[in-house]
């Protein structure tokens, strides 16, 4: 990515030259201006944050928190957002952060300063945290939530319909011809997990099926151990699940380790299928069917929001409630049930 002094350079001219003509001071000749505008278009250099930040002493930098960053969602989302900040110009920073701590405030003061953000993107579980929203507001910095469980007056949230993705999962098992249908569910805190159980449940009962009960729906709390305990709960009872639809893509892998202790085969003698289409869901054998969640198309939507909301001429823009759409990505872990 070009930067000023690439301008300066290209154009001939001093960094302070440059900066001038971005904040269309007069005592610039018009022929060097000229060079100066050229030598941008040339780079495919945009001006508009650099000129702000020399402006205005506010960092290009934009800030993500997070609480867990062994999990492959974060590792995928980390990805995306960096990818998407560096195609507008910005880059991501990143920090440790535990809301229930007694030193949270101090952890957020000491991110703040140290990176001099102004702009932060709460993901979950911080995202859904109305006592960080109601600090970062005072402060004057600008936010976005990545996946709330519930719009915040005043703030623009960025998510997906985890509700219809999950039913659609649940639809694609029901037309294979599964009629016993097992789910590991997330963290029940969160609101995702709420939703993706919900929809899984209604594209079960609008087939004319009972509800599932205990022995088939069981909490993996988003972790691999608790998943595949949960897994092998369903898989050794007496009338087990001819498919398991696991809330994410790591506990969907516990679920294949799961199988392959009882001695079952996926998808012969049980299908898989999982949530957030991260790396493991391509990699493993057989690759996994999943819920592609569109990281890299909210990434790009936080970071134009945030872009929108630095540039605006009011303090805070209105929110924007932007729903991105998902995909079901159809891989070989399941097919039609043996019997």
């Amino acid at each position: 990515m070009p930067t000023i002094i690439d301008v300066a350079k290209k154009a001939g001219v001093s960094i302070k030259t440059v900066s001038r003509v971005m904040n269309n001071q007069t005592n610039v000749k018009e022929t060097t201006r000229e060079r100066v505008h050229l030598a941008m278009e040339q780079l495919d250099y945009s001006p508009s944050d650099a000129a702000r930040q020399l402006r205005t002493g506010k960092s290009l930098a934009i800030g993500m928190l997070y609480s867990d960053p062994s999990s492959g969602y974060q590792s995928r989302l980390n990805h995306a957002m960096m990818q998407a900040c560096s195609d507008a110009g910005r880059y991501l920073v990143v920090g440790l952060f535990e809301e229930h701590g007694g030193s949270w405030q101090q952890q957020l003061e000491a991110f703040i300063e140290r990176t001099k953000v102004n702009n932060i993107i709460l993901v979950p579980p911080m995202c859904d945290s109305s006592i960080l929203q109601e600090y970062l507001f005072n402060r004057g910095i600008q936010f976005v939530l990545m996946s709330p469980s519930h719009t915040a007056p005043k703030v623009s949230s960025v998510s997906m319909d985890d509700q219809m993705a999950a039913r659609e999962m649940t639809q694609h098992l029901l037309d294979q011809g599964h009629k016993r249908i097992g789910h590991i569910a997330g963290d029940p805190a969160h609101i995702a997990s709420f939703l993706r159980r919900r929809g899984y449940e209604e594209a079960i009962v609008s087939m004319g099926l009972p509800r599932p009960g205990n022995d088939l729906v069981i909490d993996g709390q988003f972790d691999f151990r608790r998943a595949l305990a949960a897994a092998e709960t369903m898989l050794s009872g007496d009338n087990p699940p001819t498919a398991i639809f696991a809330a994410s893509d790591d506990m969907a892998a516990a679920a294949y380790m799961a199988a392959g202790r009882l001695g079952l085969a996926v998808p012969d003698d049980v299908s898989v299928v999982g949530f957030d289409n991260i790396s493991i869901a391509g990699t493993i054998w057989p690759s996994l069917t999943t819920v592609a969640q569109p990281f890299d198309d909210m990434a790009a939507e936080c970071i134009r929001i945030l872009r929108n909301a630095s540039s605006d001429d009011s303090s805070r823009p209105a929110p924007e409630l932007v729903v991105v759409p998902h995909k079901i990505i159809v891989r070989s872990s399941c097919t039609a049930p043996a019997n």
